[in-house]
């Protein structure tokens, strides 16, 4: 099909002002960039059928389209200051698709691309070079991309490209070094799953091409490894939706392309351990909705073809606890079943030291709560479109995450200083707890403003009749006012479903199918809940069927208080899992809850005191029988 394509595709037009009509030019904007992707795509898939058959009507075609693109003027409409996404569209896949048939261009047709990529070559580097350090100054999101294609470029034309020397000597250290600048050797990426997933696919290229040309192996790095294990811990295979970023639709395709970056790490690093993950990510595609047909053909991954093999069985890492922390982009999950969907509750928590810029939001200390299979509590919004309306004043926005506001003020938007940290992590065989430190987030107006939480792990509490297998997730917002500032506390929920609220016992309860979630606000003084749905800006109208109504909750203490603690119990529900029994109440300065045999306080003042336990610390829990103690420097048991 692809080879009975058209391989010629006119110089895209001039976009006209986005600030005029912002829909109007998305509009022409994405219909160039989709068609020139998928163009150049297309002329790297043939270049590859070539190599695989020595078939010369392939390597044909992928000349004829890359002499094509060639034609088009690097200073006009596709360059990089004008439509960046054109300009790369070229650059991304070209070069490999060139390389793969370089010798059955013809003299002119090869004078023509060698032209084209040393001016796109030398735009590139000049945009790069001259417009602060990447890493260090700078930290847009393109120049991650742009930064490989670049190195592409060198690597393949270094022979036809005078300057691809100095290209490469500026690209060692940020491409050998520098890079990640999203993330840590422990694999997790601010930026989120979906936007990770790009550009993590894109550097395998360049660090593919470091091993197979040059013998220097960039996967024996600690990211490599580790950035499989953060998406198999804060990826299910089964998720409906993901979150903490641009761009997390289910789509077949995107579920594909997750399941060939593991599996290219996998097999590039040695590490042999991530098949079972893969193979689910492939069996869940199938299940998931249909890609786009403009990304349709950007699902095929030549890396997978190009990775070495291994024989060996697999052998998955050895899991001797339910939550793991990625703390230098802050992330955290819990993960009660790694391997059985349906038994599977799944939180999934960020508060990122990266702050709140590029594609990341204004939500350090937001969570995403899976259970059996479905996802109960969410980020609310969708993306239409890089500063629209709705994305700049929705989801950008601290509301439209499942965090606490201040008076309907959230953390600082597009601001490096909006920085989180997952904290002081422990866990036993009765309980998981980290922290979620989002002081300098909002530090306009609160001195401290952090979330604790709290898993108590599966186990047989009982009730008055029976034992009953039951979890529980306790929350607790500690928000210190900053002085002379004055707001009340709101806390936020999102979900596809409905809420069902009991203003009188202060509950919560949203159900999925055999799914369901209650929440129990450990709060006894005056306090009131808002129920809203939609969103203020709606997005732009696109054809999307994942983009399903949400649902908000908001629960408000009325007091304006310079501080505030507020306890939330949150408790899932599925097949194999009964909903936790919960019963609050105050008793002096103590916000009590009894969750089964299992008691929580969560101090109001500076002595709490509960049935002949005492204790000055923020919060006192006794689970399985053993005391915890909550201090500034985590869990003290």
């Amino acid at each position: 099909a692809l080879l009975a394509e058209p391989h010629e595709l006119a110089e895209p037009p001039f976009l006209p002002p986005w600030a005029e009509n912002y829909q109007k030019t998305y509009e022409i904007w994405a219909r160039i960039l989709w068609e020139s992707r998928r163009f150049v795509k297309g002329a790297e898939t043939l270049a590859l059928a070539y190599l695989a058959s020595g078939d010369a009507k392939y390597a044909r075609a992928a000349c004829q389209r890359m002499a094509s693109v060639s034609r088009w003027n690097p200073e006009g409409s596709s360059h990089i200051s004008h439509n960046d996404e054109a300009h790369m569209s070229v650059i991304w896949h070209g070069t490999q698709a060139c390389d793969w048939v370089w010798e059955q261009f013809t003299d002119e047709e090869r004078a023509r691309v060698i032209d084209q990529f040393r001016r796109r070559g030398q735009i590139t580097y000049d945009h790069m070079h001259n417009r602060g350090s990447y890493g260090v100054t700078r930290f847009d999101s393109h120049a991650g991309r742009e930064i490989v294609f670049l190195a592409q470029i060198a690597f393949v034309f270094q022979e036809h490209i005078p300057e691809a020397r100095t290209w490469l000597e500026w690209l060692r250290p940020v491409l050998c070094g520098i890079w990640p600048i999203w993330a840590g050797d422990d694999g997790a990426w601010s930026e989120g799953l979906s936007y990770s997933l790009a550009y993590v696919d894109i550097m395998t290229m360049f660090a593919t091409a470091l091993k197979r040309g040059a013998g220097i192996d960039l996967y024996r790095r600690p990211f490599w490894k580790n950035h499989a294990r953060w998406r198999q811990w804060c990826m299910p295979p089964y998720a409906e939706w993901i979150g903490f970023g641009d761009h997390t639709e289910r789509w077949e395709g995107t579920w594909l392309r997750n399941a060939d970056l593991v599996e290219v790490i996998d097999r590039e690093t040695g590490a042999n351990e991530f098949s079972d993950y893969v193979a689910a990510l492939r069996a869940e595609a199938h299940r998931s909705m249909p890609t786009p047909p403009e990304r349709k053909s950007l699902e095929f991954n030549a890396q997978v073809y190009l990775a070495p093999t291994t024989h060996a069985a697999s052998k998955p890492a050895r899991r001797d606890r339910i939550h793991r922390v990625f703390p230098a982009a802050g992330w955290a999950a819990v993960r009660t079943r790694l391997d059985d969907p349906s038994r599977d509750t799944a939180l999934i928590f960020r508060s990122s030291p990266f702050g709140a810029f590029s594609h990341s939001h204004a939500n350090n200390n937001d969570f995403i709560l899976h259970v059996g299979g479905k996802v109960m509590a969410m980020p609310s919004g969708y993306y239409d479109g890089y500063g629209s309306d709705h994305h700049a004043h929705w989801v950008w926005h601290t509301k439209s995450h499942n965090c606490v506001t201040l008076s309907d003020a959230g953390q600082l938007m597009r601001s490096h200083e909006s920085r989180g940290a997952v904290e002081n992590a422990f866990e036993d065989e009765r309980l998981v707890y980290f922290r979620g430190n989002a002081d300098a987030s909002y530090r306009d107006r609160a001195a401290r403003c952090r979330r604790h939480v709290f898993f108590l792990k599966p186990s047989s509490r009982s009730d008055s009749t029976r034992r009953l297998a039951s979890s529980c997730f306790v929350l607790i917002d500690e928000f210190v006012a900053a002085p002379g500032i004055t707001s009340a506390l709101q806390w936020n929920i999102h979900s596809w479903n409905r809420f069902a609220v009991d203003e009188a016992r202060r509950t919560f309860l949203v159900e999925r199918g055999q799914s369901t979630l209650e929440g129990h606000f450990l709060y006894h003084h005056n306090a009131f809940f808002t129920l809203t749905e939609g969103w203020d800006p709606p997005p732009m109208p696109k054809p999307n069927v994942r983009w399903h109504p949400q649902y908000h909750l908001r629960f408000t203490p009325s007091a304006m208080a310079a501080q505030q603690r507020l306890g939330v119990a949150l408790c899932p529900g599925h097949a194999s899992l009964v909903r936790a029994k919960v019963v609050t109440d105050r008793s002096g300065a103590a916000e009590v809850a009894r969750i089964g045999d299992d008691l929580v306080l969560v101090n109001q003042g500076r002595v709490m005191e509960y049935q002949g336990r005492r204790s000055e610390a923020l919060a006192l829990l006794v689970v399985g029988g053993q005391r915890y103690e909550l201090n500034d420097d985590g869990v003290l048991r």
